[in-house]
Formats: structure tokens, sequence, C-alpha cells
């Protein structure tokens, strides 16, 4: 195991037999009570090797150990899944009794929130069975309900349908990865409010917080800057418009528009520059880490507690704990323990995107700032603070970019000169949008109103850094696709290259050209083969009808007239086919 870093590899071997425990379950269908066994061998094993001091041994134990751990955990979580599917399938009900947990989002014609169910009725009895599901109500209820409000609805729930076509996004596992087995579409008739939630109650605090948030923006910003700092700050886009987050996208910042780990990272630096002189009084260090505490976890409140807070924020917490107790911590050390508690709590969130991308960003900030940084090094002030944005921005790019292309299929090439303007608004945006909340309940006016002219100023120059890229040549390379294991190979050459740099050794380098050609034979190979291979695909499009012919780089849709002008039924059902079997024409044929 790594030596200063051992969470590192802990870490890993938990996550490999996440992946493992999936595995044994949908394609063995094994329990878990069969991991029990080799659990308590493994247990026994490690506790004899570690007592007769075989470092070798026991180093080898305990990655077997966590391994079967990883295992074990996700296959209950599942098995507790399954068990709620298959309950409440079987239960007989017309009409249900729910809690509202989030705060209601708007969509197109509709609103949607979260609900825990409480009691079903069957027949004429109520069976108390709770599960979590994702509701549709119309957006034209005279009341929108709020997080704690206890809803009656008439109706019953629904399982998400699984993927229908090849290739297509599978809604139905992003759900229950997030604990969501069930969905419903209600009538405005079929929703009644039955009671109005407790705002004292601690489960909604979050919720009530984030809430009283967005009344604080509405008051004190321009209405021109409130959809970014929403998203910012509340992690809601409902007030973004469509071209604002397409210059997001082409721009490659996308990810401020989602509450991460970046941004609680700027909230930190910022609450040390603010702070960091207490550590000089006697006690101060105490105090410090008092006030960084609070405000970290007032501003975990404000963003409603996601996951990605809850990491960050955690993973902050061991760095100021480490510092104020005289520790040596290494980031890296630090960055897979607060993997490790997550995982631990929360197995499925390994399958989180923004789980993913935010600890790849991360650690490509660990791994690949110092070097990078290192190759121009400026003495002049200004420009050693621009390169350093740059670097940053750079490095967090290197360790998402390959999983950037196999999820969303894009690359925007204008990234390098985009980022470190929007980091840089970002940062005076984020601390000033606090600033602002902490001060406006003191009820000084003309401070809250410099705060917001502060936040507006800064969120009209981050939308401006957004836009630029839309006016310049090349902006977005589109279509692109990799395969997992093509990604796979991708993060082996990026290690390989920092491993090279970081030990300075041509044997290493030796290493990383091998994995340069294993991935262009294997990128080329499985191109000529997706080219070559030619077939007709039946689609299985809603309210369409839909049949599509490949040959070459070349897709022929025959449909219905209706299906041209449905964009929507295409990206859904179709357009994810065409990324994988790497489509450039898509020819349309309308039958008559």
């Amino acid at each position: 195991m790594l030596p200063r870093a051992p969470f590192v590899s802990v870490v890993l071997f938990l996550a490999t037999g996440i992946l493992a425990g999936d595995a044994f379950r949908t394609t063995a269908g094994m329990p878990v009570v069969f991991i029990l066994i080799p659990v308590v061998a493994v247990t026994l094993g490690c506790i004899s090797l570690y007592l007769l001091r075989r470092k070798t041994g026991f180093a080898i134990g305990l990655a077997a150990w966590m391994f079967l751990l990883g295992a074990g955990v996700k296959m209950r979580v599942e098995e507790e899944k399954d068990r709620q599917l298959s309950g409440l399938n079987a239960l007989e009900y017309r009409s249900f009794a729910a809690v509202v947990t989030t705060i209601p989002e708007k969509r197109t014609n509709s609103i949607r929130f979260e609900i825990r169910t409480e009691q079903f009725k069957s027949g004429k009895q109520w069976v108390n069975y709770p599960v979590r599901a994702l509701i549709y109500l119309p957006d034209s209820l005279p009341i929108i309900p709020r997080p704690g409000d206890k809803l009656m609805i008439n109706g019953r729930l629904e399982q998400p349908a699984p993927p229908q076509n090849p290739e297509q996004f599978d809604y139905a596992r992003y759900l229950r990865n997030k604990g969501i087995l069930f969905t419903a579409f209600v009538n405005k008739g079929s929703c009644q409010l039955m009671s109005a939630g407790n705002k004292g109650n601690p489960a909604y605090w979050p919720e009530t917080v984030s809430q009283w948030a967005d009344d604080r923006f509405r008051e004190h910003i321009d209405s021109a800057a409130y959809g970014l700092v929403k998203a910012m700050l509340l992690g809601r886009r409902d007030d973004l418009g469509e071209q604002q987050v397409g210059d997001y996208v082409i721009s490659g910042a996308v990810h401020i528009l989602s509450v991460s780990g970046m941004h609680v990272a700027i909230i930190f630096l910022a609450i040390s520059t603010a702070f960091g002189w207490v550590k000089r009084w006697r006690f101060g260090k105490w105090i410090y880490l008092f006030l960084t505490a609070a405000l970290l976890g007032f501003y975990a409140l404000v963003t409603g507690l996601p996951p990605s807070v809850q990491r960050a924020a955690l993973m902050c917490m061991v760095l100021v704990t480490a510092e104020v107790a005289g520790r040596k911590h290494y980031p890296m050390n630090t960055l897979a323990f607060s993997a490790l508690i997550i995982l631990l709590l929360d197995p499925c969130a390994l399958y989180d995107v923004g789980f993913q991308l935010s600890y790849l960003a991360m650690a490509g900030i660990f791994l690949l700032y110092q070097p990078i940084f290192d190759i121009v090094n400026p003495t002049n002030s200004l420009i050693r603070f621009v390169w350093q944005v740059s670097a940053l921005a750079l490095a967090a790019q290197i360790a998402t970019f390959p999983l950037s292309f196999f999820y969303f299929h894009q690359f925007p090439t204008y990234f390098w000169l985009v980022n470190p303007l929007v980091v840089v608004f970002t940062n005076i945006l984020l601390p000033a949008a606090l600033v602002l909340l902490l001060i406006s309940p003191v009820g000084i006016s003309w401070l809250a109103w410099v705060a917001g002219q502060v936040v507006t100023l800064s969120a009209g120059l981050t939308d401006w850094s957004a836009s630029i890229p839309r006016s310049l040549p090349g902006h977005l390379l589109e279509n692109l696709h990799l395969s997992a294991l093509e990604v796979i190979l991708l993060y082996s050459i990026i290690l390989l290259v920092w491993y090279t740099v970081y030990q300075r050794s041509v044997y290493c380098l030796k290493w990383t050209v091998v994995a340069v050609v294993i991935f262009a034979t294997i990128s080329i190979t499985g191109s000529l083969s997706t080219y070559l291979n030619a077939g007709t695909v039946s689609f299985l499009v809603p309210k369409h009808q839909v049949v599509g012919f490949k040959s070459g780089g070349e897709l022929y849709l025959v449909s219905n007239k209706a299906f041209a002008e449905d964009t929507r039924a295409f990206d859904f059902n179709i357009k994810s086919y065409a990324l994988s079997n790497e489509i450039q024409d898509i020819i349309r044929i309308a039958a008559p």
C-alpha cells in the first residue's frame, strides 16, 4: 500500500468490491450471506498476520477484507431495495400518504420533488410502508408543497421503465442508485395537502435554510444574476436560460452550475483567508476550528446538504482538524479517507457522475497541479496568479476529460481560456453571496445592498466569461465516443506520465509508450469494427414508429412524419445509439 496515502489503496479495494458485489448479484444471483463466511475467515487471518507482524501478508489480507466488505455492503443495500420493490408491488392499494422531502423543482408544465411514503390504503386498512419516490405534479397547483408537508395521493406508484432501445440511458438504474425506486405523474385532482410541515423539525433544516437563502437572493440580487447564483449556491437550475446553460457547456465551465466540492473549497479558502490570523491567539486554533465548522455547516445547509457538499465539507474538516491537532496530513490520503466514509455509508455513490468527477478533479489538482505550475513558474505576481489559476483548471481538466468524453461525448476546446476567468469571478461570487446571507438578518440594509451589488457584478462577469467561446470557431468538439476500456487505458496513461515525471524514471516512460500503443491499437480496431458493422435496428419510441439502417458511418432513419419534428424523442431514444456507433450522418426518411 502507498506509504503516505494508505487510504488510497483501501478505498480502491473497497470500490472494486462494490463493483464486484453488483456483478455477483446480477449475474450469479448470489445472496449476501455467501459473503459472510469468507469475511470471517479473512478477518481471522488478518488478526493472526498482524499479531505475527507479517506486514506483507497483513496488507494482502486487509485488501481482501476491504474487497469483501465493499461487495457485502453493496449486495445488502440492493437486497433491501429488492425487498421494498417486491413488497410494494404485491400490495393492493388505491391511495397513499407521503411526506415531501425536497424543495420542488420547476419542469416543463410540471413540478418535481421527492417524497417518502408513510402509509398505503389497502382495502379498509392503512399499511405502513416507507419508500422513496419521485413525484410530478402540474405547475398550476394553487399551493406548491414544501418539504415536510404531508400529502394524500390517489393512484399508484410505478417503477421506472428500463431502457427500450440499444445504448439508451438507463433512467431506472440511475434513480435506483439514488435510492429512488418509484415515480408517479399525479393529476391536479388526485393530490391533497393534508398538513403543513413542521419547520422546526431538524430533518428539514437543510431545505428550510435553502428556501430562506433563495428568498434573500431574490430580494437583494438583480434578476439577471439570480438564476446563476441560485444554481451555484442552491444547486437548482430551473431559473437558468437555455442559452445561458449552453454557454457554460461550450466553455467547459458547466461544472460550476452544480454545487460541488469546488464550491466548498472556495468557501473554505475564503474562511481561511478571513480568519487565519485567529490562530495566533492562545486558544486561537480551536476558535478557528469552531468558526470553520460553523461557517462550513451554514454553507452546507444553504446548499440543501447534497452528497457532493457533504463529502467536500468532510474533507475540509479533516484538513482543519489535522492542522489544529498538529498532525501532518497528505491531501491524497485525506481525499481517500473522505471517499471511504461516503462509500461505506452509501456504496451507490460510486455510480454517481458527480462523485466520480469531483474526486477525479481533486485528485488531478493534488497530483498534477505542481508539475504543471513548475513548467513556467513566473516571478511576476500578476502573471503568477493567472498561471496558478490556469494550472489549477488544467490539472482538473486533464483528470476529468476521459470520463467527460465517456458520459457527455463532447470536449470544450477553449476551456483553457475561459476557466481561469470563471474561477477568478467565482472566487468573488461565492464568498460575497455567503456574506450577503450572513448580514441580511442583521438589518443593515446598505451593507446588504453592497454585498448584493458585488454578487450581481461578479455573476455578470462570470456569465460574460462563459459566453466568450460562442463567438470563436470550433468551440465544441461533439459526438465523441470512448469505450469503458479506452477510458481505463487513458487514465493508466495519465498515471504513468505523472509517475514518470514524479520519479524521473526512464523505465516507466517505456511503459507509458507501450500503454499509448495499446490504446491506439484498441481505439483504431474498435472504430474500424464499428464502421464495418452494418445492420437493421428497430427503435421503440412512444407515439412513433422508427426503424434504423446502419451502413458505415451513416444511419438511415425511417419513421412517421411527426418523429422528424420531435427532437426530444430522438435525443432520449436514439442519440446514444448513434454516438456509441460513431455515426457521422443521419439521413431521415419520412414514410407516407
